[in-house]
């Protein structure tokens, strides 16, 4: 036996297996959330934008691979089977316009410090532009999970007409 082998060689059943995979999920999740927390620390409040090209690197490489996994295997999150419609799609773009708009007023404050004009300005830019990008998004990633969804769906089905 090589020595990869037997390094990668399993050793735990399923239900340790499984374990492991809930916490690597929320390991993951935490990490990704304190991540993007500390991008929006470091980069806007604290006005270090140009210290965090490797932890923005770090994590568009993991958004975009998530989702790449997401629409690939067809699944889009654990409450629902089902990919989410076009009123989810503007839910989560809200959500992230007002969280968008809160940055941008917290970034115009330090650059409009007295005009509150600017902020809000400032505010209603980023807010737009986070809504408008994410919806853009997701209508995106839905209708490429919705056929990926089909896809899989008729592969199934014809794996069954095969094994009758």
């Amino acid at each position: 036996m090589s020595w990869l082998k037997k390094v990668f060689s399993k050793k735990v059943d399923e239900r340790q297996e499984r374990d492991l995979m809930v916490v690597e999920h929320y390991g993951f999740w935490l990490m990704y959330w304190m991540l993007f927390a500390a991008l929006v620390i470091q980069g806007i409040i604290m006005d270090k934008g140009d210290q965090v090209l490797g932890e923005w690197i770090v994590f568009m490489v993991t958004s975009v691979f998530v989702l790449i996994g997401w629409v690939r295997k067809g699944v889009w999150s654990y409450q629902s089977r089902k990919i989410p419609g076009m009123k989810a799609c503007l839910g989560y773009s809200l959500v992230a316009g007002i969280a968008g708009g809160i940055l941008g007023a917290v970034s115009g404050l330090k650059w409009h410090q007295n005009n509150i004009n600017g902020v809000l300005i400032c505010a209603a830019v980023y807010a737009g532009m986070i809504f408008v990008i994410t919806f853009v998004v997701f209508v995106i990633l839905t209708s490429i999970g919705r056929r990926r969804e089909r896809m899989l769906e008729l592969k199934a089905i014809e794996g069954d007409e095969e094994d009758k």
